[in-house]
């Protein structure tokens, strides 16, 4: 059976998270304005805006050229 992973959430335009609601690492997304944020480790808030709109058949044609290299790391 597959997880369900959810984010914190808000569909209110311009609502952000506060240091105090997310923990270190953790994300959350505003789906009304297409933010992401996540809390980095001197406690700031960072956010990144999404791109309202993907051409399918530009992202297709990006995903033949990809080469993906994963590296394990220790925490």
């Amino acid at each position: 059976m597959a997880n369900i992973v959810k984010l914190k959430r808000s569909g209110t335009a311009n609502a952000a998270p506060t240091a105090n609601s997310l923990e270190h690492g953790e994300l959350a997304i505003n789906y009304a304005d297409g933010i992401l944020f996540y809390k980095d480790a001197t406690n700031a808030i960072v956010s990144f805006e999404l791109s309202p709109a993907v051409n399918i058949n530009d992202l297709n044609a990006d995903l033949i050229n990809l080469q993906v290299e994963v590296a394990m790391q220790a925490f």
